[in-house]
């Protein structure tokens, strides 16, 4: 009988092990890494959660004969972006695929930069092949894609607005797909999954309360932890950007320009009639493509009452000094170089840029936002005609 025992003992005990392991351990095998430059890596982040606006590397290899394997452990599954980028600019050279990082063997074949096929666990394949193998997002994402190689210039506004407005149709056209992903299911995990890759619906308020009810379902695991997380920082934003609306009063802030010198707002409204408080960065293709239409609404506006105050949201001051000489801006520019740590744009609520808030400087109050191309075109010439 104890030769028995020990004989199932033997015969058991890898078999639990295996199931153990099989329960955490991933796999991510790339192919057809011969369809991108020599210097191509796969890159895969997730969002921190000691940071929601910063993301941690779990993966950032080249490929090795057109193929990369990496393997590792997931406690539990969760949102991961997958991409292939240029290492000696980070420019990605692939679509951005978004995907869930789960137990098992996750593959993805390139048969060119940006076609490929997918095949992996339940969770991925449901937020990713629906997608890719529906017809109206293949030709949203052709065009997208079409558009995007034809590597414009900064200062096209025109190739910008293009670009931006195929990225919308592309993203629309995923939303639909999702949407019938979304209905079909009963799984909460899967559900959150979705609406954290993509799926919304029109009503904001009915979505943020449907993935708070999924994550008291789901519990401590990352993906509703991330989750509760940013319900969280979204209704702090919300309440805070409540104070910086239309009709509510600017709030004071200064920081130092190029040379040293300290600006304060409040100083520059009393010498004004109307100051265009305007968050930009380095590295944000759309606040730079905005700059000669403001040049030229400067131009038009200044001698008649009309400022502009820029704060960069940079964290290099090399980074906003290199790109506020080669765009030549002629209005105050300054910066504390803190990026989205800096208390000015905490006041906003760390929104994204390019964007801006027109105040009347008699009153103080905040008279339009977010107003871009003819939008401030139209606005100050009905101010100041």
């Amino acid at each position: 009988m104890k030769k028995l025992n020990k004989i199932l003992i033997a015969i058991l005990l890898p078999l639990i092990f295996a199931c153990e392991t099989d329960t955490t351990s991933f796999e991510i095998v790339v192919k057809g890494g011969e369809h991108f430059p020599e210097d191509a890596e796969v890159v895969i982040t997730r969002r921190r959660i000691d940071s929601l606006r910063k993301f941690e590397t779990l993966v950032k290899e080249k490929f090795a004969n057109g193929v990369l394997s990496f393997k590792g452990n997931v406690e539990s599954i969760h949102s991961v972006s997958f991409s292939v980028r240029s290492a000696s600019n980070g420019k990605s050279g692939s679509p951005i695929i978004l995907m869930a990082l789960e137990p098992g063997t996750t593959e993805i074949t390139f048969s060119s930069k940006n076609d490929y096929t997918f095949k992996g666990g339940k969770y991925s394949e449901m937020i990713v092949n629906p997608v890719i193998n529906d017809v109206a997002y293949q030709k949203a994402q052709k065009a997208f894609n079409d558009h995007k190689a034809k590597d414009f210039s900064i200062k096209d506004t025109f190739a910008f607005n293009e670009y931006y407005r195929l990225a919308g149709v592309s993203a629309n056209a995923r939303r639909k797909v999702l949407k019938q992903i979304y209905e079909q299911q009963n799984d909460p995990l899967a559900k959150l999954l979705l609406h954290n890759n993509g799926y919304v619906t029109k009503d904001w308020k009915g979505d943020m309360e449907t993935k708070e009810e999924l994550t008291n379902q789901l519990g401590e695991i990352r993906e509703a932890i991330l989750t509760k997380l940013q319900l969280e920082a979204t209704k702090k934003a919300y309440a805070i950007r409540a104070t910086q609306d239309v009709g509510k009063t600017i709030k004071d802030f200064a920081a130092e320009n190029l040379e040293g010198e300290k600006i304060q707002l409040s100083e520059v409204l009393k010498k004004n009639k109307y100051v265009l408080v305007e968050l930009w960065a380095s590295w944000c293709a759309p606040c730079r493509a905005e700059i000669p239409h403001m040049k030229r609404a400067y131009e038009a506006f200044h001698k008649k009452g009309f400022e502009i105050v820029s704060f960069s949201l940079d964290e290099k001051r090399k980074d906003w000094e290199n790109a506020s000489i080669k765009e030549d801006i002629p209005w105050i520019n300054i910066s504390d170089v803190m990026g989205y740590e800096s208390p000015v744009a905490k006041i906003f609520a760390q929104p994204a840029v390019p964007a801006n808030w027109l105040v009347d400087t008699s009153t103080g109050k905040i008279i339009a936002k977010h107003v871009r191309g003819k939008a401030l075109d139209n606005k100050l010439e009905e101010l100041l005609h």
